[in-house]
This record gives C-alpha cells, structure tokens and sequence, in this order.
C-alpha cells in the first residue's frame, strides 16, 4: 500500500514542480518539490528526542545492541548521531564525523574519546561538529534512520573555567543543541519521546515530563513515548505497565503507546549473556553462595554490599567487586535480587530480567509501528512539509503576481491611451494597440498561479486522505491482530480484507466476486448493528471502523450499480 501511494506521491511532486515552473515561480520553491520528489523513497528518519541526560545514548545502544554511542558524555560535547544502514570503509575508523564547514572526516573511538570533558580545547573541538554518522548492518536501518539528539538544556552550566571564550563557546553551544533537537524532532518522520528519571515518582510528575517533552508537537501517528530508567526507582519498575498504560490513556493524542524499559538492564544483561551466558551461570552461582538474608541485607546498601565481611558468607568482598564490575547499582540490584533465587531455573532468570527489560516490547512496537510503515510515514511528513511550500508560494507570491498583474494593467492602460492622443495612422495605432495588449496583459498570471495552487491543493490533499485511510486501517488490523480471540474465523477473514491487508483496491477488500453493492450493503448493516449491540469495546471500535469502510466502498460500487442498471441506450 505504502508503494502505491509512494509512487502517485512522486509523479504529483514532479508534474507540480514543472507546472510552478511554467508559471515562472522562483526555482527556491521548485526545487523544494524537487527535492521532496527525492526524499519519498528514502529511509523513514526515527529522532530520539528527550533532555539531557534523560539516557538517550544509553537507550540506543541498549536498542542496537552495542555501546555504539557515548554513554555518560559531558553536557558540552553532547552531538547529534546518525545510526545509517551500511559497512563502514574502514572498520578501524567506523564512525564519520561531518563538520560544519562541510568535509567529513572517519574517525576511531579514540576521537570520540577526546570529545570528552568540560575544558575549553574540548568546547572548540565540539563546537566545530555538525553531526556524527555510525554505519551499521542492523535489518531494520535498511528502512529506518536512526538520529539520537543532544536533548534540551545541552550545555553546562557549572565550570571552573570562567574566561571569556569559555562562556561564549558554551553558550553557543547550548543555542545550537537546542534549536538542532527543536529542528530534527520538528523534521522527522517518527519520533520517540524518552523520559526518564523525575523528581518525585508519582504518576502525575511523569505525566507533566511527558507533556514537556512533547510540547504540544506530538501526534499519536508517528510518535512513542518510552519510559527510561525504571530501574532506578524499584516502585516504579513494579508498576511500570500500569503507569505506561495510564500515561498512554492521558496522552492518547499526543503518543500511539508507551513503553517502560531499563536500557541498563538490557545492557548489562547482553554482556552477561555474551560466551554461552557465562557471566550470567556466574552470577547466579556466586550470588547463591550467599546466604539470603545476609543479601538482601547488601543489597540495601551498596557500601555494605562492597566492603563488608561476614563469616557465615564463603563469597569475599573482592569477588562481589568484581561480580558488580561497572554495572549500575540500581541494575545490579535488580538483577541480583532475581537471579539468587533458587527457585529459578537460568532460563527462568534470563527470560525474567529480559522481560523486566523491556526491549523485546519495545522492538515489537517498533517493528509494527514504524520500521514496517517508514515509507507510510515518510510520505505524511512531505505531504506537511508540502503544503509548507504551497502556503509560501499563496502567501509570497501570489500577493506579488497580483501587484505586478495591476502594474501591467495600468501601463498598458497609459500605452493604449497615450497611442490614442497621438491621433497618428488609425490602422497603425490600432496595430500598437493589439501589441501593447499582448506585450503587456500577460494574461492575468496571479488568477493561473492561484488556480494551479487550488488545483494542487485538491490533488495533495486526495494523497493526504489516502493516507489517513491507510493508516486508520493500519490501526484497524493492529487492534484486530492483538484481540484475535473477540472475533470468529470468518470475521477476522473479512476484516483483514476490508481493512487492506490484501490491497487497497475494492476486488481485494471484498471476498471474490462480491464486490457489488447487494454484498456491501448486508455487511455494512451487520457491522452497524454489532456497533450497538456489543459489550466489547474493541468489538464496538472495529465494527463502527467496518461500518465505515463499507460506506466508503459503496460510494465507489453505487454509482458502478446505476450505470450498469441503465443498460445499453436504445436503437
């Protein structure tokens, strides 16, 4: 469905471009189609967007999985990174860095390490990149272009150095992040609105954080909401679902879903399960050698954890050490406390703490709602940026066509009238005066350019329709697929065809040889009583969704039934 309408996208831009064109509009808004022409088939872009330290890096390497961006940066060298699909040239270089004077430069980890700090040798570096591009060979890239941002207030605002240079670089530095994360959130595709730790953990302080993050810009179309860091607060990580559901039910405007994850628990759980999952058998038998009590006493307090003795414990202090390593404490905790159960099996821990992770909800999310529709997604976003360029060309110039077709008018007024008191050669003066018309009437241009621009309009906003249909039946077949057990075998066959799955046109919605109104009608009237007549929510939604697809396609078949009823005309 996303190529068809795809391709009748790329056929309106260019024939639109080339009829401004003849209209003599600027090239600027010419090659604005032009270039929207070009961006249909490209990879949907999916912005990460949230504050600073909210854990986006942490978020997409839990995502990728790999420590791909860094983790822990200083406010001041915070970058915009791109996740593309590819092989780097150089694998010992893996990452581009594209400057703001326009080279670009393959660059090692080692780079990446010197962006690191708060001195003002750093700032300058920093201040100097325009953004840095990792090349991956993940499946889903080929569709999706990944873009962590600096995140809001990006920038210090406690140093030791207070020279002069120093304050100017950090402050240009906070208005560059700020107007970059403003600019991508606002020009991409899909967004995820990460939140993470808040300063009281209530359900309302989450909420207000996702409605800062947010700031009235979302649509529920092309945006998730994601719930950082709920390992850190252990009532949270408890009612993680029910918060994410209530925060997705107040905010059902503004974000298709939200999903609670702990990118540290992720993480930390990829490198325990890297070698045959020998760090997490390790886990688990050090951590079982530990009287429980004696535990769950260390784990309250991680100086106690660390430092310790106990001769009723054969585990010594060295080796907690070394079992914590560089992990969280608020992840170890929540990982300790699960894999000393003895109750549980490896595998019963592994899919435990995987499930607490929350990513493979996540993926699947994702997967279903943006990865498979970037095409769909990417052509809402320029059908918008579309009429951006249709409003400037109404606004600007067709207020300027006007000025100058009155300008024209009048000259040609002043010519007809001055060959006039001339009083020469009546046959000549009418010849002047046919050429001055021609020469300046220019045959109204503002009434063409405005009746290009409706026409236009018209045609943009069929695509624009087209796709909220696509995408109500999108949701449609979502809510079917989630709530399969509600409906029978029969239903769910003509549901799934009414809504699409098998092709937009009206054969494939309707059963074989059905696709006549003394099909439609029947059905359409079914779905309308199951609409009143249902005690299930999803039931009634998806019958009043069916009731109305069925209006739509008898507004196509009815028109098909008169003309057929009339016949052939009569000899």
């Amino acid at each position: 469905m996303e190529h068809a309408i795809a391709k009748q996208l790329v056929e309106a831009l260019s024939q639109s471009a080339e009829r401004l064109r003849v209209l003599r509009l600027p090239e600027d808004l010419i090659a604005s189609l032009e270039q929207l022409a070009a961006q249909v088939d490209q990879p949907c872009v999916l912005a990460v967007v949230g504050r600073m330290k909210a854990g986006k890096s942490t978020f997409l390497n839990a995502l990728l999985g790999e420590d791909l961006a860094c983790v822990g940066v200083t406010e001041t060298t915070a970058t915009i990174n791109y996740f593309r699909y590819g092989n780097p040239s150089d694998p010992s270089r893996p990452i581009r860095c594209c400057w703001r004077n326009g080279t670009q430069q393959n660059v090692d980890r080692a780079f990446l390490d010197r962006l690191q700090g708060n001195d003002l040798d750093t700032l300058r570096r920093a201040e100097g990149i325009d953004h840095l591009e990792y090349l991956l060979p993940h499946s889903f890239l080929r569709e999706v272009t990944l873009v962590d941002t600096p995140g809001t207030t990006a920038v210090v605002d406690e140093h030791q150095d207070r020279t002069a240079a120093f304050l100017q670089l950090r402050q240009q530095l906070r208005q560059r992040h700020e107007e970059a994360t403003q600019r991508l959130g606002s020009e991409a595709d899909a967004i995820i609105y990460l939140v993470g730790q808040v300063p009281r953990a209530t359900d309302q302080a989450f909420l207000e954080e996702f409605n800062r993050a947010t700031g009235g810009r979302s649509r529920a179309l092309n945006a998730l909401g994601v719930l950082a860091k709920i390992d850190l607060q252990p009532e949270i990580l408890e009612r993680r679902h029910e918060l994410a559901a209530k925060i997705a039910r107040q905010l059902k405007d503004q974000l298709n879903t939200v999903v609670p994850v702990s990118a540290g628990l992720r993480r930390a759980l990829d490198t325990l399960c890297a070698d045959d999952r020998k760090g997490l058998q390790t886990l688990l038998t050090t951590l079982r050698r530990i009287p429980p009590a004696r535990l769950q006493k260390w784990l309250a307090s991680e100086e106690l954890y660390l430092e310790a003795e106990s001769s009723d414990c054969p585990v010594t202090p060295a080796q907690r050490r070394q079992l914590l390593g560089t992990m969280p404490w608020s992840v170890f905790t929540t990982l300790a406390r699960i894999a000393a159960d003895a109750t549980l099996t490896e595998e019963a821990v592994f899919q435990h703490l995987e499930e607490l992770s929350g990513f493979e909800l996540l993926r699947q999310t994702l997967q279903r709602h943006f990865f498979q529709r970037g095409r769909f997604l990417r052509c809402f976003r320029i059908l918008h940026d579309v009429r951006k360029v249709l409003n400037k060309a109404r606004f600007e110039r067709l207020p300027e066509f006007r000025k100058q077709d009155r300008a024209d008018l009048a000259r040609r007024e002043r010519f007809v009238q001055f060959i006039r008191a001339a009083r020469g050669d009546p046959h000549v003066a009418r010849e002047l005066e046919e050429f001055v018309t021609v020469q300046c009437g220019v045959a109204h241009r503002a009434d063409r350019l405005e009746k290009a621009l409706e026409e236009l309009d018209h045609r943009f906003s069929q695509l624009y329709h087209q796709l909220e249909e696509h995408n109500a039946d999108f949701q449609a077949l979502v809510q079917l697929e989630d709530h399969a057990a509600l409906f029978t075998c029969d239903e769910r066959d003509e549901l799934q065809g009414l809504f699409g799955l098998h092709g937009l046109e009206i054969d494939k919605r309707l059963p074989p040889g059905k696709a006549h109104v003394d099909y439609a009608v029947p059905r359409q009237q079914y779905w309308r009583d199951m609409r009143y007549r249902s005690r299930e929510p999803v039931r009634r939604e998806l019958a009043a969704l069916a009731e109305a697809r069925y209006a739509s396609l008898l507004s196509e078949l009815l028109p098909q039934a008169v003309k057929g009823s009339e016949g052939p005309p009569s000899s």
